[in-house]
């Protein structure tokens, strides 16, 4: 085993940023898959996912950042999961922009998550994931006070 000795027994590694996905992350999550750990990459979408197909991709989209590079539709494409924080409608509006770089049967989990505990980001969440059948990703430490 790979951590044998250390006495860890969790079989989930997630791989996250900065940017993962700046490199070619094959030959890791092969290896880590390979000794029964399943494995994630959590993402901004902006590089081309390079992974062992078994591995869960999460694409948290950054739009519209000063500077930053483009979703890629590549990246939509293969995700598992979108999370994307939002605060006001406007953000809302921005991953239907990048949702639609998804093509038909395309069809992976999206949720929301409040940027901060004000009541009115955690409302839009609540009312959007409703409105659209997704799911709401509340940061728990936060409510509960552990930052």
């Amino acid at each position: 085993e790979l951590f044998e000795g250390y006495g860890y027994v969790a079989k989930h590694v997630v791989i996250t940023g900065g940017e993962p996905c700046m490199y070619d992350l094959t030959e890791l999550t092969s290896y880590l898959i390979g000794l029964g750990y399943s494995v994630q990459i959590e993402t901004s979408g902006t590089y081309e996912i390079q992974c062992h197909k078994d591995t869960w991709v999460t694409v948290s989209p950054k739009v519209n950042m000063p500077g930053g590079r483009p979703v890629l539709k590549s990246a939509m494409l293969r995700a598992n999961e979108i999370k994307h924080p939002i605060a006001m409608q406007k953000h809302v509006d921005e991953l239907d922009q990048v949702l639609s770089l998804l093509e038909d049967g395309s069809s992976p989990q999206i949720y929301l998550q409040p940027i901060s505990q004000q009541k009115r980001a955690t409302e839009l969440a609540i009312k959007t994931c409703i409105a659209r059948n997704w799911r709401l990703s509340l940061q728990t430490h936060k409510f509960i006070g552990i930052e």
